[in-house]
């Protein structure tokens, strides 16, 4: 069986959750100097599905693919969503870079997404400030779009949601950046008042209203973060 054939049973093994044997016709098609570096790329990817999770493995092949001398604009973006998912954002940074244009948007969604990991504010918009339409698959500019909006920073946000509908992806309601943006200067708030309260006044109804500031503020962290 040649790289090709090795590469496309792989990928029907993925698609019906075969990972293990998945993993082995990347494995054997790794060293194929036209389709080692897809290879390596899917088989870094592999290693972050269920039942094979291991981030470490990961960054390893995803190194490898991108050392790789086949090694394109695709491989390379794929390597960046596996380094980024594995938390090394410096690595998804740089080989989502080296994707370029040839990345498609689905490189520059990981990019700034690394970049904001980073925080490197300056550097996310910069990167963003020519962005008219978002292209690419909508996950990673939804990410995109959740992280800026729990870090606080809702300029970067709503700049991509905007990108988002342009495009015509699916972006994420409204209402949902709003409230990520709040809930962390709101739970401050609530904790806050429920401090002052408790110390100031702390009879029953003080404690009662202490109590509800508390659990207002606990309820939209815990609904942003099963969002």
């Amino acid at each position: 069986m040649g790289a090709h054939e090795l590469v496309e049973a792989g990928r029907e093994h993925v698609a019906t959750g075969r990972v293990r044997e998945a993993m082995v016709c990347f494995n054997r098609a790794a060293d194929d100097p036209e389709r080692g570096a897809e290879a390596l790329s899917l088989l870094a990817a592999a290693y972050l599905l269920p039942g094979s999770l291991a981030p470490e493995l990961a960054l390893v092949h995803a190194h490898r693919a991108a050392s790789h001398p086949a090694a394109g604009g695709e491989h390379l973006a794929r390597c960046a969503a596996v380094a980024l998912n594995a938390g090394d954002p410096s690595l998804a940074e740089e080989l989502a870079g080296r994707a370029g244009r040839a990345g498609g948007g689905e490189a520059l969604a990981i990019r700034a997404t690394a970049l904001l990991r980073l925080g490197d504010l300056a550097g996310v918009r910069d990167l963003l400030s020519g962005l008219e339409r978002a292209s690419g698959p909508t996950v990673f500019w939804r990410r995109l779009v959740v992280e800026a909006s729990a870090a606080g920073r809702l300029d970067i946000a709503l700049a991509v949601r905007r990108a988002m509908r342009r495009g015509r992806l699916r972006a994420p309601a409204l209402a949902d950046v709003l409230v990520r943006a709040a809930a962390a200067p709101l739970f401050l708030a609530c904790l806050a008042a429920a401090t002052v309260l408790a110390v100031a006044a702390p009879e029953r109804p003080a404690a009662v209203a202490a109590l509800g500031f508390l659990t207002l503020g606990l309820g939209t962290v815990v609904l942003v973060r099963r969002g």
